[in-house]
């Protein structure tokens, strides 16, 4: 199984791709680990590698037989979509993202959840303008996603979620 899921910046990508690999027992890549690398010079923080270093992390990646990938959907990316078995779009509502935002930023802060990047006011603020990108559509997700409308499954509740892990069992 090819699994490729994607949504903004707090619609549980990272959870649904976990339990996913649990339940299927494939391995599971945040991709955002795939786009950058810990900054040697700054630690805590992070650094993008070069496009070919990241490309080829995402070519040993899609060589696998079996992966389930989160992304928030990089056009970078986009063969991934391509190759995948299914493509998933999480989409809660935007008061949900939020939340998950703050609150997911709340416990990086107080080192209660690891994070690749250094968890300041600044990469707050940049969450939300992430947030409002994609709902307005300027991060062109959605027109990422339509060549592959014959393969995508959209979950928007809790529900659409229990039953989306109910059926890959």
């Amino acid at each position: 199984m090819k699994l490729y899921i994607t949504g903004p910046v707090g619609a549980g990508k990272t959870t649904l791709a976990r339990r996913i690999g649990e339940v299927l027992d494939i391995p599971r890549f945040e991709l955002d680990a795939v786009v950058y690398e810990p900054d040697p010079d700054d630690p805590g923080d992070n650094r993008k590698r070069p496009a070919g270093e990241r490309d080829a992390l995402f070519a040993e990646i899609l060589a696998r037989e079996s992966w389930v990938m989160e992304d928030a959907g990089r056009p970078c990316f986009v063969r991934g979509m391509a190759e995948a078995d299914r493509v998933v779009l999480l989409e809660p509502p935007p008061l949900v993202r939020d939340f998950r935002i703050l609150r997911r930023w709340l416990r990086q802060r107080a080192g209660r959840e690891a994070c690749r990047y250094r968890p300041d006011f600044a990469m707050l603020r940049q969450m939300f303008c992430w947030r409002r990108d994609y709902d307005s559509g300027r991060d062109d997700l959605k027109e990422r996603l339509a060549p592959f409308a014959d393969k995508l499954t959209v979950l928007r509740t809790g529900q659409d979620v229990r039953d989306f892990l109910r059926e890959a069992r």
